[in-house]
């Protein structure tokens, strides 16, 4: 008897692949495309059996964890070797007289390191929605829906004649 197109999908191969796909940072619907099937066919699947659910759970942490890292790295900076080509001058010299033979160049390859500034915008993402209630832009709001608006500072000598 032949297998329907869902049981091989949740073969360990199957899932493998499904796992794959979602680590690559696809969509439900490239996914699908993926599987050789129909969005609602997948969403259906992705219900009715949970290994299919976890192998594409297990991608998608995957993709997420390497973006996390990825912008993490942005946001604090870094050093990365650079393969570099550098032309050197050649010259030899007669050992008994000590006057110049020849001179020629060369090229020769080295590794050097580079550094990758923090990236500005990546901190504020990162602080954003890490920690909304500090960094937000909005100001907080109360039950009634006040709040925030401008914040008075006390002159100096205001400060002063309180103290």
């Amino acid at each position: 008897m032949a297998r329907t197109k869902y049981e091989r999908w949740l073969e360990s191969c199957g899932l493998e692949r499904v796992r794959r796909l979602a680590d690559e940072g696809l969509s439900d619907e490239e996914i699908a495309i993926g599987c050789g099937i129909e969005l609602p066919t997948f969403r259906l699947w992705k219900r009715k059996y949970p290994d299919f659910a976890e192998a594409l759970g297990l991608g998608k942490e995957n993709a997420d964890y390497d973006i996390v890292r990825a912008l993490y790295k942005k946001a604090t900076g870094y050093n990365v070797a650079v393969d570099k080509t550098y032309k050197l001058k050649r010259v030899e010299f007669d050992p008994q007289t000590g006057k110049k033979i020849r001179e020629y160049e060369e090229l020769a390859t080295g590794v050097d390191t580079a550094h990758v500034p923090a990236d500005l915008r990546a901190e504020i993402f990162w602080l954003k929605n890490r920690q909304p209630e500090r960094w937000s832009e909005r100001p907080e709001r109360d039950a009634e829906g006040e709040g925030g608006g401008v914040v008075e500072i006390p002159e100096a000598d205001t400060i002063d004649e309180e103290g």
